[in-house]
């Protein structure tokens, strides 16, 4: 095997290596968080406060409703009780009482319509709540196959770093400094030759580069500047 089929399959070990580790990387912040879930969680805290915070305005509005129902009940029991007999308190009575029906209806009213905000929030808080749920049953579901891929993706790598280094040895530092340089650089250090085209910029090679690479020379385009691998 020559020195660039040596240097290609060193270019596709460390992309694979560079998958694997992107690959453990997502598996990992996987494993840590779940996204999907920290966004539902999120949501429904705010849900829960605004629920709460209706359901305490609700309870006022019912206290005070059971306050005037009980002002207007003292008021009627002396309207009616005969204990007062003054025609001018009589009067002051009624319309004390026709006073707080008033403000009881208009309380009535508001608490209708806290009644009514405070169920909307339960059912859109309940609704986000089965969603958290939902989303923690199906993560907790699928960490036992993360679990897996982490295992799997921690041993590739490892045996990839083995084949890098192992390579990077058998090629010696000369080669592999003029394929660092050129993977740094342009992306991509050794392209094949097929059709008598390069692979990394679609230009024709002349014969005597192409030669010169199938015999097993380092050649590089003289296009690209990539070394050229004809197989």
């Amino acid at each position: 095997m020559g020195i660039a089929s040596r240097l290609y399959q060193l270019q596709a070990t460390e992309q694979k290596l560079k998958a694997q580790k992107q690959l453990l990387k997502s598996t990992l912040s996987r494993l840590a968080q779940n996204d999907e879930l920290a966004v539902a969680q999120a949501e429904l805290a705010v849900l829960q406060e605004d629920r709460d915070s209706k359901r305490k305005v609700q309870r006022q509005l019912e206290w005070e409703v059971e306050e005037l129902t009980a002002k207007i009940r003292g008021v009627s029991d002396q309207l009616y009780s005969g204990s007062v007999r003054n025609p001018k308190e009589l009067v002051n009575l009624e319309q004390d009482r026709k006073s707080l029906k008033r403000h009881l209806g208009e309380k009535e009213d508001r608490l209708l319509e806290a009644m009514d905000a405070t169920e909307a929030a339960e059912a859109e808080a309940n609704r986000v709540n089965q969603d958290v749920a939902r989303i923690g049953a199906e993560w907790d579901a699928e960490k036992p196959q993360l679990q897996q891929v982490k295992g799997e993706s921690e041993a590739s790598i490892q045996q990839l770093l083995q084949t890098r280094d192992a390579l990077r040895a058998e090629i010696g530092p000369a080669h592999t400094g003029i394929y660092d340089s050129l993977l740094k650089s342009t992306g991509l250090a050794v392209v094949k030759v097929e059709q008598g085209r390069c692979k990394g910029c679609n230009i024709t090679v002349p014969t005597g580069q192409w030669q010169q690479a199938r015999s097993g020379e380092v050649v590089l385009c003289s296009s690209c500047g990539r070394i050229l691998l004809v197989e």
